[in-house]
């Protein structure tokens, strides 16, 4: 997965990691699970944007919403 090699691949001890994810039926399954085993010195913070890939053309206002909230 692109996503893991580029996690593992980098340094992110003490970084603050928000996640941003759009799926399909799966939800998020154990992304975040795998996610944190792979960048442990990481703090990945609880608030995670998602949503389903039938509303992500339609998802505008709630990303940037969400983007607000993070203080971004």
């Amino acid at each position: 997965m692109a996503l893991l090699t580029f996690l593992e691949s980098n340094d992110f001890s003490g970084k603050q990691v928000y996640l941003f994810c759009s799926h399909g039926t799966g939800g998020l399954a154990n992304s975040v699970e795998i996610i944190t085993e792979a960048i442990p010195d990481a703090e990945i913070s609880d608030n995670i944007f998602d949503c389903y890939e039938e509303e992500a053309s339609s998802s505008q206002e709630a990303i940037q919403s969400w983007a607000a909230e993070l203080a971004y």
